[in-house]
């Protein structure tokens, strides 16, 4: 992974402008390329983009940004295209030339320029790429399938900026600190901010699987998608046939995704997902390295999974490390991590320790990111196809039975607790629903896992992963994202790949030879830390500082009468009941509380106060 930047200004600026600007944004997420830099700005003296390298494939020749042999074209990326050796073989065999011995970026710079933007679908791996044309002067922008590397991007006031991290463009001088009200809105409920915006109004995120042209001539910029995830279920296979094909697809997706010139890492739980991974590589790589977490002072569970990672790592016989994590210390690089957010999150941060560990002496690591979203959705369809919802679709249903029941803020808490309210947004039960109502997939399991794939995985959990590795100078690789595999899922049928008594029966029958049988039926658990639990909030902190009434008031979001009943209801009761408008008893637990309070600590971090 890297990190790139770029600015362009409809009025020609001169050459210290820009290169003030691109190093300005580029330094401040410079951690996310340690290793080396380099800039470009076109004659025309209004365009310019530089990035930062980690330094992962091709050490010596793979530096960027870099020029087509012909000299038309320039590129800077941030990713790794783990095909990117077959590729560059099909592109030989087509009498294209290459400079470098296995460089990604060289092979990624010239299937765009052979293919054009068709290309794209080949490309199997994360990135998050600009493309200049010097002759026609337009820049072509995409963004990985699965939106493992970010883009974020700003266009007005006739200019155009873009950066893997929205504090670059937020602290680059040119946008304004308005918060964006209606994604605020949605964050309450999810505990992550949901593209194509951004929690700053005019901040956006390049969407998964889509592509960003701006014509420099003109500044008109246009977007599209060039890919579609579309479940086209093959009937014809049984489960065993279905497992046979799982194992040699994983196997391939875990072989790519070790494509490195450097040492690598992987985590291990006592989950099928990051187990299956260690036990394809440790049998590829002797030196195998795993890293696994656990919390002093608690017994075997969600928050010590020591036992059963030991299991895993003796019975593959690979290195193996623990990392033990005492309650004063989980929370006190908490600041460090929400400024390496970039927006607020309400949800887990043991990778954060994870990476860290292993950041010292590793550039990549293999992680299980993905496996729930593609083979279970942690079985969340079960209420709603229970209750009929793939003949019913109802909105109504599908707020009572799915979005109350499983997110944090209710649209009718958040209407009274937000100053403005919330009636002018659409609700995020609404943009959920619309999400879930794709007429392409034909039953809930299906849509529910379309969903979690285009908002959750890449908004909380590819964004969280991404940010934590890289503040931490690791790359994080997702085989269970890899193109082999993920193209196969979308061929299973959906009673085949996940069934109402267990919700990932057919990754567990696909591995059920190769993982230790002690481990096999290990109760499926989230990797979680203390912020999931009850832990013991100072009060007095949380309400005469962090949430003190003159800085609300000043910030002008929240109704102070209503934050604050919900804050004293938290110090008193350990918890706030909602009686909704449909008459039901809503009890906001501990979860609810901790998403409040990281949005605050985001926004005095990020916005401050007046």
């Amino acid at each position: 992974m890297c990190g790139i930047v770029g600015y362009f200004s409809k009025k020609n600026i001169d050459n210290q402008n820009i290169n003030f600007v691109i190093s300005k944004m580029n330094d401040l997420q410079s951690y996310r390329g340690p290793d080396s830099s380099g800039q470009f700005i076109n004659n025309e003296k209004n365009f310019g983009f530089k990035m930062c390298r980690l330094s992962i494939l091709d050490l010596e020749l793979g530096a960027q940004p870099m020029h087509s042999i012909d000299g038309r074209y320039v590129i800077i990326f941030n990713g790794t295209i783990v095909n990117s050796p077959d590729l560059r073989k099909k592109l030989e065999k087509q009498n294209v030339k290459f400079i470098s011995k296995n460089s990604d970026t060289e092979v990624l710079l010239n299937m765009i320029i052979k293919c054009g933007t068709e290309g794209l679908i080949e490309l199997n791996g994360s990135f998050a790429f600009a493309l200049y044309d010097k002759k026609e002067r337009k820049l072509l922008c995409a963004r990985d399938r699965f939106g493992l590397a970010p883009f974020y991007y700003y266009h007005k006031n006739d200019k155009f900026l873009f950066a893997s991290e929205l504090k670059s463009i937020f602290y680059s001088g040119l946008v304004s600190k308005e918060i964006n009200r209606e994604n605020l809105n949605h964050y309450l409920s999810l505990h992550w901010s949901p593209g194509p915006d951004t929690i700053i109004k005019n901040i956006k995120k390049l969407q998964p699987g889509h592509l960003l042209e701006i014509d420099l001539n003109r500044n008109s910029l246009n977007l599209s998608k060039w890919y579609n995830f579309n479940f086209n279920p093959n009937h014809n296979k049984n489960i065993d046939e279905w497992s046979e094909s799982i194992i040699e697809s994983l196997e391939k997706s875990v072989i790519n995704s070790s494509l490195s010139d450097v040492p690598l890492a992987c985590g291990l739980s006592g989950g099928l997902d990051s187990q299956s991974i260690v036990a394809i590589l440790s049998k590829h790589n002797k030196n195998l390295k795993s890293f696994s977490l656990g919390f002093d002072g608690y017994n075997k569970g969600a928050l010590n999974e020591l036992e059963e990672s030991r299991i895993a790592s003796k019975h593959f016989n690979i290195n193996h490390q623990e990392i033990i994590i005492e309650k004063k210390n989980y929370f006190s690089e908490l600041n460090k991590m929400i400024y390496h957010l970039d927006e607020p999150y309400g949800g887990g941060l043991p990778l954060w320790h994870v990476f860290k560990e292993a950041g010292k002496k590793y550039k990549v690591i293999v992680t299980g990111l993905g496996g729930d979203e593609i083979f279970g959705a942690y079985g969340q369809w079960s209420l709603l196809e229970r209750t009929f919802f793939n003949i019913t679709n109802s909105p109504l249903q599908f707020k009572l039975l799915y979005f109350d029941r499983k997110y944090f803020f209710t649209d009718e808490l958040k209407n009274k607790l937000l100053l403005d309210g919330n009636t002018k947004y659409e609700r995020t039960t609404d943009f959920l629903f619309r999400k879930i109502s794709n007429k392409n997939f034909k039953n809930v399991r299906d849509k529910i896992t379309n969903m979690l794939l285009e908002t959750q995985l890449p908004d909380e959990y590819n964004n969280m992963v991404n940010k934590f590795s890289m503040a931490n100078n690791i790359e994080a690789r997702a085989p269970f994202l890899d193109n082999n595999l993920t193209d196969l899922i979308q061929e299973i049928p959906a009673d085949k790949r996940t069934k109402k008594e267990d919700f990932k029966y057919l990754l567990r029958n696909s591995v059920k030879n190769i993982l230790p049988k002690e481990n096999l039926f290990n109760r499926k658990r989230g990797f979680v830390g203390l912020e999931s639990q009850n832990i013991q909030h100072n009060f007095d902190y949380i309400i005469q500082d962090l949430f003190n009434k003159k800085k609300i008031e000043a910030q002008e979001i929240f109704n102070y009468k209503i934050l604050y009943k919900f804050l004293n209801s938290f110090k008193n009761n350990g918890n706030f009941k909602e009686i909704t408008n449909l008459g039901y008893l809503k009890n906001y637990n501990y979860k609810s509380l901790w998403g409040l309070i990281m949005f605050q600590k985001w926004h005095d971090i990020f916005i401050g106060t007046k």
